[in-house]
Protein backbone atom coordinates (compact mmCIF):
# COMPACT_ATOMS: atom_id res chain seq x y z
CA UNK A 1 0.00 0.00 0.00
CA UNK A 2 1.74 3.20 -0.74
CA UNK A 3 2.27 6.33 1.18
CA UNK A 4 -1.14 8.27 -0.84
CA UNK A 5 -3.53 5.54 0.53
CA UNK A 6 -1.90 5.00 3.76
CA UNK A 7 -2.74 8.70 4.05
CA UNK A 8 -6.67 8.61 3.30
CA UNK A 9 -7.05 5.90 5.26
CA UNK A 10 -5.84 7.43 8.29
CA UNK A 11 -7.69 10.62 7.61
CA UNK A 12 -11.03 8.51 7.41
CA UNK A 13 -10.02 6.97 10.74
CA UNK A 14 -9.86 10.23 12.57
CA UNK A 15 -13.02 11.04 10.93
CA UNK A 16 -14.85 8.46 12.26
CA UNK A 17 -13.52 8.26 15.69
CA UNK A 18 -13.80 12.11 16.36
CA UNK A 19 -17.82 11.51 17.34
CA UNK A 20 -16.54 9.11 20.36
CA UNK A 21 -13.90 10.85 21.56
CA UNK A 22 -16.10 14.15 21.43
CA UNK A 23 -14.73 16.57 19.46
CA UNK A 24 -16.43 18.40 17.05
CA UNK A 25 -19.53 17.75 18.79
CA UNK A 26 -20.75 21.20 20.18
CA UNK A 27 -20.87 21.42 23.80
CA UNK A 28 -21.61 24.36 26.41
CA UNK A 29 -21.59 24.73 30.30
CA UNK A 30 -22.70 26.87 32.85
CA UNK A 31 -19.76 26.46 36.13
CA UNK A 32 -20.88 26.64 39.94
CA UNK A 33 -21.66 30.09 40.95
CA UNK A 34 -24.09 32.44 42.29
CA UNK A 35 -27.19 34.54 41.76
CA UNK A 36 -27.26 38.01 43.45
CA UNK A 37 -30.64 38.83 43.14
CA UNK A 38 -33.24 42.09 43.70
CA UNK A 39 -36.70 41.65 45.17
CA UNK A 40 -39.07 43.53 43.03
CA UNK A 41 -43.13 44.33 42.53
CA UNK A 42 -45.09 41.54 42.54
CA UNK A 43 -43.42 39.45 45.29
CA UNK A 44 -46.02 38.75 48.35
CA UNK A 45 -46.82 35.71 50.87
CA UNK A 46 -50.43 34.63 50.84
CA UNK A 47 -51.78 37.88 49.40
CA UNK A 48 -49.31 40.52 51.53
CA UNK A 49 -47.13 42.07 49.61
CA UNK A 50 -43.18 41.88 50.39
CA UNK A 51 -40.28 44.20 49.38
CA UNK A 52 -36.22 43.34 49.54
CA UNK A 53 -34.40 44.10 52.44
CA UNK A 54 -30.56 44.58 51.37
CA UNK A 55 -27.57 42.73 52.68
CA UNK A 56 -25.15 45.39 51.62
CA UNK A 57 -21.92 43.09 52.22
CA UNK A 58 -21.74 39.10 52.07
CA UNK A 59 -18.83 36.92 53.13
CA UNK A 60 -18.81 34.58 50.20
CA UNK A 61 -15.60 32.57 52.05
CA UNK A 62 -12.19 31.29 50.74
CA UNK A 63 -10.16 33.46 48.56
CA UNK A 64 -13.49 35.74 47.32
CA UNK A 65 -14.16 36.66 50.76
CA UNK A 66 -16.58 39.33 52.41
CA UNK A 67 -18.05 41.67 48.92
CA UNK A 68 -20.14 44.69 48.82
CA UNK A 69 -23.73 43.49 46.88
CA UNK A 70 -25.08 46.46 46.59
CA UNK A 71 -29.61 45.78 47.10
CA UNK A 72 -29.05 42.10 46.67
CA UNK A 73 -31.38 40.49 49.27
CA UNK A 74 -31.23 36.75 48.00
CA UNK A 75 -28.47 35.00 47.00
CA UNK A 76 -28.70 31.39 45.45
CA UNK A 77 -25.68 29.12 44.81
CA UNK A 78 -25.75 26.62 42.04
CA UNK A 79 -23.46 23.84 43.54
CA UNK A 80 -22.76 21.64 40.26
CA UNK A 81 -21.73 22.24 36.55
CA UNK A 82 -24.62 22.18 33.91
CA UNK A 83 -23.34 20.52 30.61
CA UNK A 84 -25.17 20.00 27.76
CA UNK A 85 -23.92 17.14 25.60
CA UNK A 86 -24.69 19.11 22.09
CA UNK A 87 -26.51 22.09 21.12
CA UNK A 88 -29.19 22.83 21.04
CA UNK A 89 -29.69 20.73 24.85
CA UNK A 90 -30.59 20.48 28.39
CA UNK A 91 -28.16 19.64 31.24
CA UNK A 92 -28.65 17.68 33.73
CA UNK A 93 -30.29 19.12 37.00
CA UNK A 94 -28.19 20.67 39.03
CA UNK A 95 -28.40 21.49 43.05
CA UNK A 96 -29.23 24.83 44.58
CA UNK A 97 -29.21 26.40 48.13
CA UNK A 98 -30.70 29.56 48.86
CA UNK A 99 -27.94 31.01 51.33
CA UNK A 100 -29.79 34.83 51.94
CA UNK A 101 -33.48 35.95 51.90
CA UNK A 102 -34.53 39.23 53.58
CA UNK A 103 -37.68 40.73 52.61
CA UNK A 104 -39.99 43.15 54.85
CA UNK A 105 -43.92 44.11 54.40
CA UNK A 106 -44.67 46.86 52.09
CA UNK A 107 -46.68 48.43 54.58
CA UNK A 108 -47.61 47.79 58.88
CA UNK A 109 -49.44 44.45 58.95
CA UNK A 110 -50.89 42.09 61.86
CA UNK A 111 -49.69 39.10 61.23
CA UNK A 112 -50.66 37.68 64.78
CA UNK A 113 -48.02 40.34 67.03
CA UNK A 114 -49.68 43.47 66.68
CA UNK A 115 -49.38 46.12 63.70
CA UNK A 116 -46.61 46.30 62.77
CA UNK A 117 -43.47 45.77 59.80
CA UNK A 118 -42.45 41.63 59.55
CA UNK A 119 -39.90 40.16 58.34
CA UNK A 120 -39.52 37.55 56.26
CA UNK A 121 -35.81 35.41 56.82
CA UNK A 122 -34.29 32.33 56.16
CA UNK A 123 -34.47 29.78 58.95
CA UNK A 124 -30.68 28.42 58.44
CA UNK A 125 -29.39 31.56 59.58
CA UNK A 126 -30.38 30.38 63.05
CA UNK A 127 -29.20 26.57 62.37
CA UNK A 128 -32.68 25.43 60.75
CA UNK A 129 -33.07 23.41 57.83
CA UNK A 130 -31.40 24.82 55.04
CA UNK A 131 -33.37 26.06 51.73
CA UNK A 132 -32.73 23.80 48.82
CA UNK A 133 -33.49 23.12 45.35
CA UNK A 134 -33.24 22.37 41.63
CA UNK A 135 -32.65 23.72 37.82
CA UNK A 136 -33.00 22.10 34.74
CA UNK A 137 -30.91 24.50 32.39
CA UNK A 138 -32.06 24.30 28.39
CA UNK A 139 -29.17 25.73 26.00
CA UNK A 140 -31.07 27.37 23.04
CA UNK A 141 -26.96 27.81 22.29
CA UNK A 142 -24.28 28.30 23.24
CA UNK A 143 -25.45 32.07 24.27
CA UNK A 144 -28.12 31.26 26.55
CA UNK A 145 -31.63 29.82 26.50
CA UNK A 146 -34.61 29.01 29.06
CA UNK A 147 -34.29 27.23 32.66
CA UNK A 148 -37.19 25.64 35.42
CA UNK A 149 -36.32 25.74 39.13
CA UNK A 150 -37.70 24.59 42.44
CA UNK A 151 -37.06 25.75 46.09
CA UNK A 152 -38.56 24.64 49.29
CA UNK A 153 -37.91 27.50 51.31
CA UNK A 154 -37.61 27.12 54.65
CA UNK A 155 -38.60 30.72 56.01
CA UNK A 156 -39.52 32.62 59.86
CA UNK A 157 -41.38 35.43 59.93
CA UNK A 158 -40.40 38.08 62.44
CA UNK A 159 -42.07 41.00 64.13
CA UNK A 160 -40.22 44.35 64.32
CA UNK A 161 -36.52 43.68 62.97
CA UNK A 162 -34.79 40.93 61.00
CA UNK A 163 -33.69 39.93 63.78
CA UNK A 164 -36.88 40.56 65.70
CA UNK A 165 -38.99 37.98 67.71
CA UNK A 166 -40.30 34.96 65.56
CA UNK A 167 -43.90 34.56 65.19
CA UNK A 168 -44.27 31.94 62.78
CA UNK A 169 -42.29 29.25 61.14
CA UNK A 170 -43.10 27.21 57.39
CA UNK A 171 -42.13 26.11 54.40
CA UNK A 172 -43.08 27.02 51.13
CA UNK A 173 -42.51 25.33 47.29
CA UNK A 174 -42.04 27.77 44.84
CA UNK A 175 -41.68 26.99 40.82
CA UNK A 176 -40.34 28.88 38.34
CA UNK A 177 -41.12 27.56 34.72
CA UNK A 178 -39.59 29.06 31.74
CA UNK A 179 -37.51 31.63 32.85
CA UNK A 180 -34.76 32.57 30.19
CA UNK A 181 -31.25 33.07 31.00
CA UNK A 182 -27.90 34.73 29.11
CA UNK A 183 -24.00 35.10 29.49
CA UNK A 184 -23.89 38.59 29.34
CA UNK A 185 -25.04 40.59 32.87
CA UNK A 186 -27.10 43.83 32.65
CA UNK A 187 -25.16 47.24 32.25
CA UNK A 188 -26.00 47.85 35.95
CA UNK A 189 -25.87 44.87 37.85
CA UNK A 190 -23.76 43.85 40.92
CA UNK A 191 -20.94 41.67 39.03
CA UNK A 192 -18.16 39.99 41.21
CA UNK A 193 -15.37 37.71 39.61
CA UNK A 194 -15.79 34.12 40.68
CA UNK A 195 -18.95 34.90 42.08
CA UNK A 196 -21.40 35.80 39.04
CA UNK A 197 -18.83 36.85 36.47
CA UNK A 198 -15.77 35.44 34.72
CA UNK A 199 -16.69 32.00 35.99
CA UNK A 200 -14.14 29.74 34.40
CA UNK A 201 -11.19 32.76 35.46
CA UNK A 202 -10.70 33.91 31.31
CA UNK A 203 -14.79 34.80 30.04
CA UNK A 204 -17.93 34.57 30.31
CA UNK A 205 -18.27 31.32 28.11
CA UNK A 206 -19.66 29.09 31.36
CA UNK A 207 -21.23 32.31 33.19
CA UNK A 208 -24.98 32.36 33.80
CA UNK A 209 -27.27 35.23 34.26
CA UNK A 210 -31.27 35.27 34.27
CA UNK A 211 -33.00 37.23 32.47
CA UNK A 212 -35.53 39.55 34.73
CA UNK A 213 -37.86 39.75 35.89
CA UNK A 214 -37.33 35.97 36.94
CA UNK A 215 -40.69 34.83 38.52
CA UNK A 216 -41.32 32.04 40.91
CA UNK A 217 -44.50 30.73 42.28
CA UNK A 218 -46.51 29.24 44.92
CA UNK A 219 -49.61 27.12 43.73
CA UNK A 220 -51.70 28.25 46.61
CA UNK A 221 -50.61 31.52 46.71
CA UNK A 222 -47.39 33.51 46.66
CA UNK A 223 -44.90 34.80 44.29
CA UNK A 224 -40.99 35.73 44.33
CA UNK A 225 -40.39 38.48 41.63
CA UNK A 226 -36.54 39.26 41.29
CA UNK A 227 -34.03 40.93 39.01
CA UNK A 228 -30.36 41.19 38.72
CA UNK A 229 -29.20 42.94 41.70
CA UNK A 230 -27.80 46.85 41.45
CA UNK A 231 -25.18 48.46 43.75
CA UNK A 232 -26.79 50.69 46.24
CA UNK A 233 -28.40 54.15 45.95
CA UNK A 234 -25.27 56.23 46.97
CA UNK A 235 -23.05 53.94 45.53
CA UNK A 236 -23.88 54.10 41.75
CA UNK A 237 -24.12 57.92 42.16
CA UNK A 238 -20.56 58.21 43.76
CA UNK A 239 -19.63 56.38 41.01
CA UNK A 240 -21.27 58.73 38.21
CA UNK A 241 -20.24 61.52 39.85
CA UNK A 242 -16.50 60.41 39.81
CA UNK A 243 -16.77 59.71 36.37
CA UNK A 244 -18.32 63.33 35.48
CA UNK A 245 -15.58 64.79 37.46
CA UNK A 246 -13.03 63.20 35.29
CA UNK A 247 -14.66 63.89 31.88
CA UNK A 248 -15.06 67.77 33.36
CA UNK A 249 -10.98 67.97 34.35
CA UNK A 250 -10.23 66.10 31.25
CA UNK A 251 -12.05 68.57 29.13
CA UNK A 252 -10.30 71.67 31.14
CA UNK A 253 -7.15 69.75 30.34
CA UNK A 254 -7.62 69.45 26.59
CA UNK A 255 -8.79 73.02 26.80
CA UNK A 256 -5.64 74.49 28.14
CA UNK A 257 -3.18 72.13 25.86
CA UNK A 258 -5.49 73.64 22.78
CA UNK A 259 -4.71 77.37 24.21
CA UNK A 260 -1.12 76.71 24.60
CA UNK A 261 -0.68 75.74 21.51
CA UNK A 262 -1.96 78.48 19.80
CA UNK A 263 0.25 81.41 18.78
CA UNK A 264 0.31 84.26 20.91
CA UNK A 265 -0.93 87.48 19.65
CA UNK A 266 0.81 90.87 19.11
CA UNK A 267 -0.10 92.13 22.61
CA UNK A 268 0.89 88.81 24.06
CA UNK A 269 4.44 88.90 22.81
CA UNK A 270 7.47 89.74 24.38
Amino acid sequence: MNTCYRRILLVLAIVVALPAIGVGSPVANVLPGYDLFETTTGTNLNGIPLQGVPLGTYDFGGAIGVQSVGNTDTIVQRLQTATAPSLPGTAPTINLQMLALQMETVTPVDLGAGLNNYFVTLQSIRGGPATTGTMDITFANSAGGTFNSFFDVFYDIRVGALNGPIVNSSDLTLTGTANTWTRTPPPSAVTINGVNIDLNGVNSNSDFWPTPPVTESHPGGGAHVVNDAVPEPSTFVLAVLGFLSLLICAQQWGSDIHQLAQPASPSQKC
